[in-house]
């Protein structure tokens, strides 16, 4: 993991606390901290971040500082998929507000820390289009179709079938840092049910 970051530092000029996404390698734990501290933003920011996680070993460790306000879910998906095939262990750990895009990269993680008074909100995604009547239809149906469905899948052990039907209806729903503590329980449980299953 050292080398890894040496190659990449030497690269650019300026210092990683100048990046969109900071990321910067504590050698006395061998952890990964990257910092997930403003909108999220295009795909192109979190290149090097999913590139670390995706080379990462078994051995190594990531911890994502999260506090935003979310925003493009495809910047989440892209790193939520690099999140759930690393190799190596990922701790989320939530401040200040984690709302939106920024739940769903939370909820990925192998742990979840939360920081007292931590808000957290989850929504139904919000987008705008142009063109043609027609093409905006069918992109919406499809793009209702398939968020819904990974919204499902992501917030599965998290939010009650109940909630999540309400969050597809348009509710936005705010949880305190006590009651996602609680959740991420249950989504542990979640995930291990899902295992065994599979076993």
């Amino acid at each position: 993991m050292d080398d890894i970051l040496k190659t990449l530092n030497k690269a650019k000029k300026k210092s990683e606390w100048d990046e969109y996404v900071p990321v910067v390698y504590d050698k006395t734990d061998n952890t990964v901290h990257a910092y997930i501290t403003d909108s999220i933003d295009v795909p192109s920011e979190y290149n090097k971040l999913c590139y670390i996680l995706d080379s990462a070993k078994k051995s190594d460790k990531f911890t994502l500082h999260i506090n935003t306000p979310g925003g493009m879910v495809d910047s989440a998906l892209m790193l939520i998929n690099s999140i759930k095939n690393s190799k190596a262990t990922v701790k989320a750990r939530l401040s200040g507000t984690v709302a939106s895009a920024g739940t769903i990269i939370s909820l990925s993680c192998d742990t979840l820390e939360v920081s007292p008074h931590t808000s957290f909100m989850i929504h139904n995604y919000s987008s705008g289009m142009q063109g043609k009547g027609h093409e905006m239809k069918a992109y919406q149906n499809f793009i209702d179709a398939n968020l819904n469905k990974a919204f499902k899948a992501m917030y599965s052990g998290f939010l009650t079938d109940t909630e999540m039907d309400e969050v597809i209806e348009g509710k936005d729903l705010w949880i305190n840092s006590d009651e996602v503590a609680e959740r991420w329980q249950n989504v542990l449980e979640f995930r291990k049910g899902e295992k065994s299953g599979k076993a």
